[in-house]
């Protein structure tokens, strides 16, 4: 059996892998210069990234 911590510290991982490459590439591509809303954005999404799947984590174990 796969540690809860394990599985819940992979999963998180894999939710917020590429908060601040996607920031990074997509507002360069645009040419937007002021990220300040889009980092609060993707940071509230990571939030509910990891709270959800220590969620699902625990639910599953």
């Amino acid at each position: 059996m796969i540690a809860p911590f394990g599985l819940i510290c992979s999963t998180i991982m894999g939710s917020t892998e590429t908060t601040f490459y996607t920031i990074a590439l997509y507002t360069s591509a645009v040419g937007i210069k002021k990220i300040r809303f889009v980092l609060i954005a993707a940071l509230m999404a990571d939030l509910a990234g990891m709270l959800i799947s220590v969620a699902i984590c625990r639910f599953l174990s």
